[in-house]
């Protein structure tokens, strides 16, 4: 039976719009608190990858490939999403041969394809020393989540945002009840811990326990350009796209590493790689931008409730994830179901 409820979330990032959008959907009044409105910390400088080809044990690729399709099927409603099914290119995947890659995704149904030299010039012209052989994969897209966050929490039914930050969380009873604001207490029958990197320390107040890692995440921006690069590419030391402002962005890897650990001397070698792997002259550095990824230590999303009246929803990577995690956390907040889909995220498996 499905049933309305009062529900706070902690975090207007790309997951906590998300969820505020579908719970707003289902008849569930909701309150989104962030101090911010520009569509959350880590989302503002996220590459915005979405694919299902990374970190996958087989049951998150498939939490993964419902993800991807979730966005599709948010589209109609909202078409002013910045989605784009552009598709990726992989001449490299950071050390992992691309035979690997593709030997284990395509039995499970993944749209791997080999391309030719000549194929890789007709997809990326502009590219350089195109390998021998390539994988594409044309569902892959590419979204920007901060604009996304943002279009998602506008379009939100029945919600409001409260600009301030969240301080603690309160119990009752053993069940949590709502959280603590420097401007006083909000009360809800469910609250969200939708807050990045905070969802730790926010849920280390009432003694729940969510092991975080918080690598940071290099990426560089170019001044806008004319078109260059029509998919997501992904070369040797190297993952770079074009944004629908003609502007161009770069990173190093996906998971933390040494070039991160000095952002201006990092930012220097990506922008030199960049210009190495296009034929162009004409490319302007324009700025870097180092985002906190939530990164659970197990490398794995961190879904459900591990206490009555609370529910948790920390990832990377959002941008991904996002629009089908709010699809499944909705159907369980809302009617019970928890989808089997879900079952290998629960919190409770740092604490069995």
């Amino acid at each position: 039976m499905q049933m309305t409820q009062n529900i706070l979330i902690i975090g207007a990032g790309i997951i906590g719009s998300a969820l505020a959008y579908r719970l707003g959907q289902s008849g569930c009044t909701v309150t989104l608190l962030d101090p911010s409105s520009d569509g959350g910390t880590a989302s503002g400088a996220s590459f915005g990858w979405v694919n299902a080809s990374y970190e996958n044990p087989k049951p998150y690729y498939h939490l993964r490939r419902y993800a991807m399709d979730a966005w599709t099927r948010l589209l109609p409603d909202l078409p002013d999403l910045p989605f784009t099914q552009n598709g990726t290119l992989y001449a490299d995947f950071y050390g992992i041969p691309l035979q690997t890659l593709f030997d284990e995704h395509t039995p499970w149904g993944y749209p791997f394809e080999w391309v030719t030299p000549d194929q890789i010039a007709a997809l990326e012209p502009n590219l350089k020393d195109a390998p021998e052989r390539a994988l594409f994969c044309g569902i892959e897209a590419q979204i920007l989540p901060d604009v996304a966050a943002r279009v998602l929490r506008d379009a939100a039914e029945s919600t409001t945002h409260i600009k301030t930050s969240a301080t603690s969380l309160i119990t009752k009873n053993g069940a949590i009840i709502g959280a603590q604001t420097p401007n006083g207490p909000l009360y809800a029958d469910i609250t969200i811990l939708a807050a990045g990197t905070q969802t730790a320390a926010l849920a280390e107040t009432i003694d729940v326990a969510v092991p975080l890692d918080s690598p940071a995440g290099l990426l560089i921006h170019t001044k806008p350009t004319k078109p260059l690069i029509s998919h997501t590419i992904l070369t040797d030391g190297l993952h770079m796209q074009q944004r629908p402002d003609g502007t161009i962005t770069a990173g190093g890897d996906f998971g933390g590493g040494s070039i991160n650990d000095d952002p201006e001397s990092g930012s220097k070698e990506l922008f030199t790689r960049l210009q190495s792997a296009l034929k162009t002259n004409s490319l302007e550095f324009s700025h870097y931008t180092l985002g906190i990824r939530p990164t659970p230590k197990d490398g794995m999303p961190i879904v459900g409730s591990p206490k009555r009246g609370l529910y948790i929803t920390v990832m990377h990577s959002g941008a991904t994830l996002a629009a089908g995690i709010a699809e499944l956390a909705t159907a369980e907040i809302t009617a019970g179901h928890r989808d089997a889909l879900l079952n290998t995220f629960h919190p409770d498996r740092f604490t069995a």
